[in-house]
């Protein structure tokens, strides 16, 4: 029981959404835990399409909880990230990837590359950001390895100051 969720935030968007304004905007994305077991998912895209969100991200991403248990692989929340918003970008959203590994910007990349505007990079530091109305994004640029050419804008989440 003490590993089960405080608050249930994708149930949390879904009353927003059902209560609050249109949020018609070129590029508002609809952060949700793609990993819920319990979400009704053709409820929420149904109600992001009414209320003219254009796109979703898997926001915080599995990977801050579940590590694959292989370097190079893709563990059993992230492959279920992939499917939600392979799924949704066939519905015609456009999808945000946040990504804790240079692997798994390259499987996103690949996997998501009809529906993907960016990629959101969350570093371990990162986990330290409070939660809050705005959550600061930069440009990433130290966090990806030399080899690594992302072909779509990466951002990081910034991390508190030291």
């Amino acid at each position: 029981m003490a590993t089960l969720p405080v608050i249930d935030w994708n149930d949390c968007l879904l009353q927003a959404l059902r209560t609050g304004s249109d949020g018609r905007q070129d590029n508002a994305y609809a952060a949700m835990v793609m990993v819920d077991p319990f979400a009704c998912w053709e409820d929420l895209a149904d109600l992001l399409q009414e209320r003219g969100l254009s796109g979703v991200i898997n926001f915080p991403p599995a990977s801050v909880v579940e590590q694959a248990t292989a370097a190079g692989t893709i563990d059993a929340g992230q492959e279920m990230e992939f499917r939600r918003l392979e799924w949704f970008g066939s519905l015609g959203f456009r999808t945000i990837f946040a990504a804790s590994t240079n692997h798994v910007i390259a499987v996103a990349q690949d996997r998501l590359k009809t529906s993907l505007d960016a990629i959101v990079y969350v570093s371990p530091a990162a986990l330290e950001v409070l939660i809050r109305d705005e959550i600061e994004l930069t440009t990433a640029h130290g966090s990806l390895a030399a080899d690594q050419s992302p072909s779509f804008p990466v951002y990081e989440l910034r991390a508190p100051e030291a």
